[in-house]
């Protein structure tokens, strides 16, 4: 049994967990979590803050309440808002999610022109909360800035655009802004290279990378760019962008690479490292400047993820969290495989263990989902349990 669900049990059966839940088989402990996360829902904890948004998330009283300040959220997308009666929302809140992570693309009028207006952001953000969710982060997507990032003559409109955007998220007091890297997926026609799709325990199908299958044939992109030329259009989004936010409550987070290679599908990537990162912090220096934390990414990379929550945490620059776990990485298997958040390499009770020693005040959220048998497109049931199980791990922290 892993060390995550055994405090899971721990918390919701303090007395009867080595008598009565002491599962046989993995098969039967991941029966028993979904079972004991469904009966424990009514007394765990829903933790909200009040950042303008219509006040949405309410908190829950428990007598099993954690001290951290540590909130759970998820990552959404256009089709989370086509249901009849917004109930692929409702299920969220409904299992206990209070922050949502959104593509900008699903406020009306981003998709159409980079950009949108203060009422069609003020719609979204009133839908969310007539549930009772609030947007945590929002994220510029990467075809709207590629002009800027490679140095353009476009560029200069795309980064007014997310300034325009800034000060709209600054008006709404939107915790994170998300503003990337420019990912090489961007330079070529087709889907990413060197990705398939494999299964794991009981068939349930998951990504995985492998270096090698990326590289053959050998990729061709639609033209070339270089690494400083890369670094020159970040630097000088962040430059006019970042000053937009300076003494609000928004954060502009950036995520980095995925997959974290300096060289992919034939052209550089420049963010892959802790060192990547802390360049951009000092090279356009403030408090609203951090970064959107992949654990799985940066242990893909091969850097120690505890370490870097440590570094990152304590100099104030931990904005947002993707609770993803992995198999294997870059530099040890030549690939890495996105699976179950119980089921990774990642110790992620030490994660989340990390985040509180460091005093992390943000969200954690499960990023990728994953494929389960009979699920919906959405991945509901997978989403269930990554919540369900990030909801324990919480609680098995000290009060």
């Amino acid at each position: 049994m892993s060390n995550g669900f055994r405090e899971v049990i721990s918390i919701l059966f303090p007395k009867e967990q080595e008598e009565h839940y002491m599962p046989t088989h993995d098969l039967a402990s991941r029966r028993q979590f979904l079972q004991l996360a469904s009966l424990s829902a009514p007394a765990v904890v829903g933790l909200g803050f009040d950042n303008g948004q219509a006040h949405a998330a309410t908190r829950a009283s428990s007598p099993r309440a954690s001290r951290t300040k540590i909130r759970i959220g998820t990552r959404i997308s256009p089709p989370w808002l086509q249901a009849d009666n917004d109930n692929h929302l409702r299920f969220l809140k409904q299992i206990g999610v209070d922050y949502v992570d959104i593509e900008l693309i699903m406020v009306k009028g981003y998709q159409e022109s980079g950009v949108f207006s203060g009422d069609a952001l003020r719609e979204l953000i009133d839908r969310f909360a007539s549930i009772g969710l609030q947007i945590e982060r929002a994220n510029a997507l990467g075809q709207y800035l590629l002009n800027a990032h490679l140095g353009r003559p476009d560029g200069q409109k795309e980064i007014d655009n997310l300034k325009r955007i800034g000060e709209l998220l600054v008006e709404a007091e939107i915790p994170v802004f998300g503003i990337q890297a420019c990912q090489s997926v961007q330079h070529v026609d087709g889907s990413r290279g060197g990705w398939s799709r494999k299964q794991g325990r009981g068939g349930y199908d998951y990504p995985a990378f492998n270096l090698a299958a990326s590289e053959s044939p050998p990729p061709q992109p639609k033209y070339r760019v270089t690494a400083d030329q890369l670094w020159k259009g970040l630097i000088d989004i962040y430059r006019q962008v970042v000053p937009v936010v300076k003494g609000s409550k928004t954060r502009i987070a950036m995520h980095g690479n995925d997959p974290p290679l300096y060289q992919y599908l034939g052209n550089p990537q420049i963010l892959c490292r802790f060192a990547d990162f802390d360049r951009l912090f000092s090279e356009v220096p403030s408090e609203h400047n951090g970064i959107t934390f992949c654990v799985g990414t940066r242990y893909e990379s091969g850097e120690n993820a505890l370490d870097g929550l440590r570094h990152f945490g304590r100099a104030g620059k931990l904005f947002h969290v993707h609770f993803r776990n992995v198999h294997g990485t870059l530099p040890s298997s030549g690939g890495y495989s996105e699976v179950f958040v119980d089921d990774g390499e990642l110790d992620m009770t030490a994660v989340v263990r990390t985040l509180d020693e460091v005093g992390y005040d943000g969200v954690i959220d499960y990023d990728h989902a994953i494929g389960i048998s009979g699920d919906d497109p959405l991945h509901k049931q997978y989403i269930a349990f990554a919540v369900g199980y990030m909801r324990g791990l919480l609680h098995s922290l000290p009060a």
